[in-house]
């Protein structure tokens, strides 16, 4: 059900910003900034986007390239044991698929990002009631996929800061999960 409510605002995300009379074309831009992200708890981190529209003309179409980092140093913990000096990372690159709006002032991106998650996490295994200590390491790769929303404000022709969002279609058992971060975009000429 949580699924179909995600397609049902993605379809009418789009169909709005179809009636609304975006002014400029898009062009190259790298985007870099920081975000907090996780479900289980919070991760800080850092992500940087290479924007590439699909065509000079009128079309709003783009393609982009991202890697996100995002780190967690809290010890996580199941009913017996927990982990202590532990690191726990994700690192998602993806290649998003997207429309773009721009305004006067607002540019408004709508992609679907398609990519892998690579979960690690590294710290000491402890069980305190059997009074048992080891070092603990795990990797794990997932297909990666979801909906990302970004509005950003234009600071001038070539720079813009805005938020970036992604919500993911599936659930990973690292729960890899959502992110938020604000971003700074650089434009530059085609």
């Amino acid at each position: 059900m949580y699924s179909v409510i995600r397609i049902i605002t993605i379809i009418g995300l789009f169909s709005i910003s179809n009636t609304l009379y975006a002014q400029k074309t898009n062009k190259n831009s790298l985007e870099i900034g920081v975000l907090g992200a996780g479900d289980e708890s919070l991760y800080y981190g850092g992500y940087s986007k290479l924007i590439v529209p699909l065509s000079n003309k009128t079309n709003h179409f783009t393609i982009s390239f991202n890697l996100a980092a995002y780190f967690d140093f809290k010890g996580e913990s199941e009913p017996d044991a927990y982990l202590v000096d532990d690191i726990d990372m994700r690192l998602i690159p993806t290649v998003n698929f997207g429309y773009s709006l721009n305004f006067k002032k607002v540019q408004l991106n709508f992609e679907l990002p398609v990519g892998l998650s690579y979960a690690y996490t590294k710290g000491n295994l402890v069980n305190e009631r059997i009074g048992f200590e080891e070092d603990y390491s795990n990797k794990e790769f997932f297909f990666n996929y979801g909906f990302s929303f970004s509005p950003k404000y234009k600071i001038n022709n070539s720079n813009k800061i805005g938020f970036t969002t992604f919500l993911p279609f599936i659930k990973d058992k690292a729960q890899s999960g959502y992110q938020i971060g604000i971003g700074w975009t650089k434009t530059f000429g085609n």
